[in-house]
């Protein structure tokens, strides 16, 4: 299978989450889901969907999709010039949701996607299911995973440059987000350009 029917795979799988948790979605905002791997070629192992609810010029509302297993990798939210940070809560919808910072390991068990042990530091484990929601500051290194069923999530975060983050793993692209003008107009995407040519 090649690398963009892998991801219409996992687009396929979010899709079906998300009409599992009963959570209101209008077709148009399902069109931009978007499935990331964050340039490893790993989806199914280290990746996430994301449809972006709500983006105003200092909030941001995401839906956050993780299949079974799947690890959204180890990162964080560094201040930079005037800004503090992102700060981000994650309240989980439906299925479960681990949640990964740093401090004492509390899951001996912790899985850590294969070979990538070095780039998994935060092991203070938080298991979050329906109803359940966790606040990560801004400049704490962190990760996800989803449940045995996957995760549907939403994310509450003040809005930030997204290129700033910081991924453990070198090999890393990062996220590439995409935001929308006050219109509501998008901006470039450059996965989608490389995927035009």
């Amino acid at each position: 299978m090649t690398a963009h029917g892998i991801k219409e795979d996992a687009r396929r799988q979010a899709v079906e989450l998300i009409r599992e948790s009963g959570f209101p979605v209008t077709e148009e905002e399902m069109s931009e889901l978007r499935v990331e791997d964050f340039g490893l070629g790993r989806v199914f192992e280290e990746g996430f969907a994301f449809i972006d609810i709500l983006q105003s010029s200092r909030l941001r509302v995401t839906l956050l999709v993780l299949l079974p297993g799947q690890t959204l990798p180890q990162h964080l939210h560094p201040a930079y010039g005037q800004e503090s940070g992102k700060e981000e809560t994650m309240r989980v919808l439906h299925g479960s949701t681990k949640v990964y910072i740093q401090g004492e390991t509390s899951n001996p068990q912790v899985r850590i996607p294969s070979g990538k042990k070095a780039y998994y530091t935060a092991r203070r484990e938080v298991s979050l299911d329906p109803g359940g929601q966790f606040t990560i500051p801004p400049g704490q290194a962190h990760w996800f995973q989803g449940g045995p069923r996957g995760s549907v999530n939403i994310i509450f975060q003040n809005r930030v440059d997204e290129t700033q983050n910081i991924f453990f793993d070198p090999r890393s692209s990062g996220c590439r987000i995409v935001f929308r003008d006050a219109a509501g107009a998008s901006g470039a995407d450059p996965e989608k350009k490389e995927e035009e040519k």
